[in-house]
């Protein structure tokens, strides 16, 4: 029997997060013993409940994607204890003791986690990298420490895997990763089959959501954080509202920039043109009501959102950033702007209004991104590290 430890910050709603929980609801109980360390207050908390009876649950407060000394040390300390006794209990159960994998997500949990591996003693640490914690425009001071921070835990690290091949290559033209380290891409999984089956519910949704069918929806599915910039969305959105009197945009998400989005909806005078809906379950009948998807951010690993624009044969239209190019081809399923440029924005969005681009070789390229695939690509990563010993599990 394999142990396989995620680590993760906030269960908020996310693509790492609920990836992850797919991962750890998923696994092959037979032949994987899982746990969840995790920062509470998110979200997602509400599915843990699913989980208790086949999953080690460890909340730590501790665990936060705000960097404060004291109070990761607390979590450095945390982590390590919990990486002892699940050790511990690994071993009372006269499991192979190489046989045991921590799996961190994201910035601060990889690094936090993966030194407390380290210090733990722990057999094999794998890293998911779903975008970075530095990105252009930084103040140089702090992406100075996590880049060196990101090196570090790089070190200690058996596997990294990457959402997308651009985060791979950054990672390694920065020395996050080194030559000969072992590196697999594997897809932030998703329920395809979800999105596919909400199509047969656009008019009723569209109805439901108080549209005509004239009426052009473009839905930007985001959190409300400097990453996404949402602030450009909103000044694109009234650019745009000048050129297609019928564009309607849905936010779906919520953050600490609600704020600035609201000031922004307010002096654009965009009350009836922009919907803020806060964070939504019914992604997919969202993307059946919809015309268009799009995404103004700064940095990605690979948004999701446009993964599931492709899905559900919606044109995106996004920043050219990381991995979004490696999903969405310029003029073929989408458009692609420089970030931080409202007005290229809204000129995008007006054309794909216009030309609805839909790419027909995605029918099969989509099928990178299916949730069940993913597990299993990850299932064979852990077989593979755990080694000659896989068969004796």
């Amino acid at each position: 029997m394999i142990t396989v430890v995620h680590v993760i910050t906030m269960l908020e709603l996310g693509g790492a997060q609920e990836n992850t929980l797919h991962t750890v609801a998923n696994l092959d109980r037979s032949r994987f013993r899982v746990a969840l360390v995790y920062g509470p207050g998110g979200l997602l908390d509400a599915r843990l409940p699913e989980l208790a009876d086949r999953t080690t649950l460890v909340a730590l407060p501790h665990l936060v994607r705000e960097i404060d000394p004291r109070t990761d040390a607390a979590c450095f300390s945390d982590l390590r204890a919990t990486f002892w006794r699940l050790q511990a209990e690994h071993w009372q159960r006269e499991h192979d003791k190489h046989a045991f994998i921590v799996h961190t997500h994201s910035s601060k949990a990889g690094i936090l986690g993966r030194t407390a591996a380290k210090a733990a003693e722990v057999s094999k640490i794998v890293h998911t990298i779903h975008g970075f914690g530095f990105h252009e425009g930084q103040h140089p001071l702090k992406q100075a420490l996590f880049v060196n921070a990101e090196r570090a835990a790089g070190r200690i690290t058996d596997a990294f895997i990457g959402v997308s091949r651009a985060n791979l290559t950054e990672a390694a033209a920065k020395g996050i990763i080194r030559p000969g380290q072992r590196t697999e891409l594997i897809r932030s999984g998703m329920d395809l089959g979800a999105v596919r089956r909400a199509e047969r519910l656009r008019t009723a949704t569209r109805e439901a959501l108080g549209f005509d069918p004239e009426d052009e929806v473009i839905l930007a599915i985001t959190n409300m954080k400097p990453q996404k910039d949402p602030v450009t969305m909103i000044r694109a959105m009234r650019m745009l509202a000048e050129r297609r009197p019928r564009a309607v945009l849905l936010m779906a998400g919520d953050g600490e920039l609600r704020p600035d989005v609201e000031r922004e909806i307010a002096r654009g005078q965009l009350e009836g043109r922009v919907r803020l809906l806060g964070w939504r379950h019914d992604i997919p009948e969202l993307l059946a009501a919809s015309d268009l998807v799009a995404l103004s951010s700064i940095f990605e690993g690979l948004p999701r959102a446009a993964v599931l624009a492709v899905a559900a044969r919606r044109p995106f239209v996004g920043t050219a950033v990381d991995g979004t190019p490696e999903i969405i081809k310029d003029g073929k399923n989408g458009y692609l702007v420089p970030p931080r440029n409202p007005a290229a924005l809204a000129q995008a969005m007006a054309k794909a209004l216009v030309t609805r681009p839909i790419d027909p070789a995605d029918e099969v390229a989509i099928r990178a991104w299916d949730a069940d695939l993913m597990v299993r690509q990850q299932e064979a990563l852990y077989l593979s590290l755990v080694g000659a010993r896989s068969s004796e599990i």
